[in-house]
């Protein structure tokens, strides 16, 4: 059973991976995160993560917390790999989307040669493994994003009405919601001006039947891979309309019990080595 330690949080995926890893009884499993005004902070709190506001405390006290763990688990942040090498424990590097698909961070010589310290690269989208670019051999693996099916359920048989779409400032947010425009009237909720606090996200899914499921990156990029909010979308029974094509069921790959496995299977195989 590994002890793991989680830096940092991108769209709650690592909350929820923390908490299915302690709930499912694979080990333990802790996650401190950088307080800010934003939805990841309000999901890692849901999660009763560990905060700090200062970024450098983060930092301090990750860094003396890792001895009491095995692996260190960073998400997006590849700089932070060296720090943590230093306590002699495996260190796990994971991205999430645009954290690796912009061609500048990609190939940022000083982010290469960190991430090349990395035991363990993990990637949630499946067209990111060459954007993962490494000076020396370094395991990659996919893992799907899980979603908590526990908050995210069928819950009534309410009629539904309507298309929504979420966007913040990760995207060019004038092309999105272009794209969405054309399928129609569509429900634009700007998160950097409409914060939607998580314990509400299932009431508010559920009253619509379609989620637009398009983000445009700064740089032109679309983002290929389905997002969380999508995700959770499906397991209340909102269709979601992706790259074209409107999809009904949440696929079993993202359901927490088949990602848990895949990803103490990858600790586990780094222990061992």
């Amino acid at each position: 059973m590994a002890k793991v330690l989680h830096i940092l949080d991108v769209a709650g995926v690592p909350s929820i991976l923390s908490y299915y890893y302690n709930k499912l009884k694979k080990g333990k499993s802790n996650l401190i995160y950088h307080e800010k005004k934003s939805f990841s902070s309000s999901i890692s709190r849901f999660y009763h993560g560990k905060s700090f506001r200062k970024y450098k405390m983060l930092l301090i006290k990750g860094f003396f917390n890792s001895f009491h763990y095995e692996i260190i688990h960073i998400h997006r942040a590849e700089v932070l790999v060296p720090l943590f090498k230093l306590s002699g424990k495996k260190v796990v590097l994971h991205y999430h989307g645009s954290d690796i698909n912009e061609k500048n961070r990609s190939q940022n010589k000083m982010r290469v040669f960190c991430r090349s310290m990395a035991d363990l690269i993990i990637y949630n989208g499946k067209k990111m493994e060459p954007y993962i670019i490494t000076n020396k051999p370094v395991k990659k693996v996919f893992l799907p994003n899980p979603v908590d099916t526990e908050h995210f359920c069928l819950k009534d048989n309410k009629k539904r009405n309507g298309k929504l779409i979420f966007v913040s400032n990760n995207l060019d947010k004038n092309k999105t919601i272009e794209v969405a425009t054309n399928l129609g009237q569509v429900d634009v909720i700007d998160l950097d001006k409409q914060q939607i606090p998580y314990s509400n996200m299932p009431e508010l899914l559920s009253k619509y039947e379609v989620y637009i499921d398009v983000k445009i990156m700064p740089w032109g990029y679309t983002l290929p891979d389905m997002s969380t909010t999508a995700l959770q979308a499906l397991a209340c029974g909102c269709k979601v309309y992706h790259d074209g094509k409107i999809i009904e069921k949440l696929p079993k790959e993202f359901e927490p019990i088949n990602v848990i496995n895949k990803l103490d299977k990858y600790y586990q195989d780094i222990l061992k080595n």
